[in-house]
């Protein structure tokens, strides 16, 4: 079979396995998975990681704190992450965060900036602006006196006789260590309730989707601090060609987007950006009984984590990807990954019906429906678009990662091989593995400019029955070869035709890894390998060029 000339920072052929005894790090590796390194967080541990296909580690952050919860790999660079500190509020939420900082590839610290009093506290997400600045969760304490006069029902406020309220602020980072706020944005100030006609806020819920009913019922009864933590945002984007903030409304299952283009003033009220609607909800989606235009069983998200943009030059770009946990689903538990296209008018805004909720009706689902495609992960989680237009999906209670095409065919596969920093041994199952996000970079993101990859080991320890060699990453620059491979089947001999005179060594494997007779090498324009005597079955030629190009052929012996 004639090899592909190309000019990529990766091996050319890649092929399935799937082998007992492998139960940790990369399970599944096939032709089609995207090329890259996948990064991650586990929530239990203080260190980040980013391995390669199969496993191996790039790289590793270690912080001495756990995540609260994001992390991300930005393109200039640096790790930015949320982590957890020892909170002097009220705040009990395993979402805890309280501070954000900037690492750069060696683990040095290169900005650090923490919000944690005793009434106000980050929590989960933050997203890295374009512009340098950054937008972080926040909550932040409100009293009874306060929450009555709002219009919130005194029998259904917390007994401690307060409140966490959501608050997004945008910081411009100063130094190593200090932060600006030039921009915020409180769910406070957009409130509608129809319980007390002689408080704030009064009117009909379902004339104004672009409020938050105050009162509205816990409609999840495994939704954490419900009584307290009403609104739960876990997740936030940012899209600069639209000037607008993302956010997943976890207690009630939906997600809504902002108008970032306003003042603080403007967004503390109703009107003023450029959509004309000040800081009032633009879009909302998941879940209409939330604002009374749909009944209960309706309900399109359950629980969801992850919403985010889906990013300029992939599939789909510009639609919402989101990851629908099922955590309440009637029926069986099941999480998926779906699409959403909001309806949009020629400035960007939103189109909001009369008197329905807001479209579409469906979401469009890329994987976890079917019967056979059906996994559970009731918290955490995320699923990413790749540049090969396959789909990452991070089950992140379980630690587990899949990778499915447009087709819907798993074609990598990798559990977390760690309870909080410490690594499992290959063969045993893990457990307190759990990550918050997932993400695959390809091998030319601009993050890895001039950074030298050098494959480490697996973090799993003890044997592994997978060879690297076979379906591992290159990281070294190949030249356009010209080699054609095949296989003799009546000479049992195998022909290379290599007219560059390209200098190679070659081996015959099995599937597990195993080397058969003497390595050769050679760079004769055509070269005829004898195949050592071996049983019936699977087999590959691995052919390695001088400058680190890899080159397999796959032959059946019988």
């Amino acid at each position: 079979m004639p090899i592909n000339k190309f000019k990529l920072l990766a091996i050319t052929l890649i092929f399935p396995f799937f082998l007992q005894g492998q139960t940790l790090g990369t399970l599944q590796h096939e032709e089609g998975s995207q090329v890259g390194y996948t990064f991650f967080s586990p929530f239990s541990g203080t260190q980040a990681h980013i391995v390669d296909n199969c496993g191996r580690l790039i790289n590793q952050w270690s912080r001495g704190t756990r995540p609260g919860l994001s992390a991300y790999f930005l393109d200039n660079g640096l790790m930015f992450r949320t982590y957890k500190v020892s909170t002097v509020g009220p705040f009990t939420s395993a979402s805890n965060a309280g501070g954000l900082e900037l690492v750069d590839w060696d683990n040095n610290t290169v900005w650090q900036w923490e919000l944690n009093t005793e009434t106000q506290l980050s929590h989960h997400d933050a997203v890295y602006m374009p512009n340098g600045n950054i937008l972080v969760l926040t909550w932040e304490l409100e009293y009874t006196d306060d929450l009555i006069e709002w219009g919130r029902d005194p029998d259904e406020i917390a007994n401690e006789g307060y409140m966490w309220s959501e608050r997004i602020l945008e910081l411009e980072p100063t130094g190593n260590s200090g932060a600006n706020i030039v921009w915020e944005w409180n769910i406070k100030d957009h409130y509608i309730q129809d319980f007390d006609s002689t408080k704030l806020n009064y009117g009909v819920v379902a004339e104004h989707p672009e409020l938050f009913n105050i009162n509205l019922p816990d409609l999840n009864s495994s939704n954490s601090n419900s009584t307290r933590d009403w609104n739960h945002f876990n997740a936030i984007d940012y899209n600069a060609d639209l000037d607008q903030i993302l956010i997943s409304v976890r207690n009630s299952d939906e997600i809504w987007i902002l108008d970032h283009s306003t003042t603080t003033e403007e967004a503390a009220s109703h009107e003023g950006g450029i959509y004309g609607k000040g800081g009032d909800i633009l879009y909302r989606w998941g879940n209409g009984s939330a604002y009374d235009r749909a009944p209960v069983n309706d309900q399109k998200l359950f629980g969801q984590h992850g919403v985010h943009w889906i990013k300029e030059g992939l599939e789909d770009a510009g639609k919402i990807l989101i990851f629908n946990n099922g955590n309440g689903i009637p029926g069986p538990d099941y999480s998926t990954a779906e699409i959403l296209e909001p309806p949009m008018d020629a400035n960007g805004g939103y189109t909001v019906p009369d008197t329905d909720p807001y479209g579409p009706e469906e979401a469009e689902v890329v994987y976890g429906d079917l019967t056979s495609e059906r996994d559970y992960s009731p918290y955490l989680s995320n699923a990413q678009r790749l540049e090969n237009g396959n789909t990452l999906l991070n089950y992140g209670s379980l630690g587990h990662f899949v990778e499915v095409t447009p087709d819907r065919e798993v074609v990598w596969e990798y559990i977390i091989p760690l309870y909080g920093d410490d690594p499992f041994p290959q063969g045993q199952n893990a457990n307190n593995n759990s990550g918050f996000r997932a993400y695959k970079y390809p091998t030319d993101f601009p993050g890895f400019e001039g950074i030298d990859i050098v494959p480490g080991e697996t973090i799993e320890t003890g044997a592994s029955p997978l060879d690297c060699t076979l379906v591992g990453l290159q990281e070294k620059s190949a030249d356009l070869w010209n080699i054609d491979i095949k296989y003799l089947p009546a000479e049992k001999a195998v022909l290379i035709k290599n007219p560059d005179h390209t200098n190679f060594s070659l081996s015959i494997v099995d599937i597990r890894g195993q080397q058969f007779g003497l390595e050769e090498k050679g760079n004769a324009g055509e070269y005829i390998y004898s195949v050592p005597n071996i049983a019936t079955g699977i087999y590959f030629i691995r052919v390695l060029t001088e400058d680190g190009a890899i080159y397999v052929e796959k032959f059946l012996v019988f």
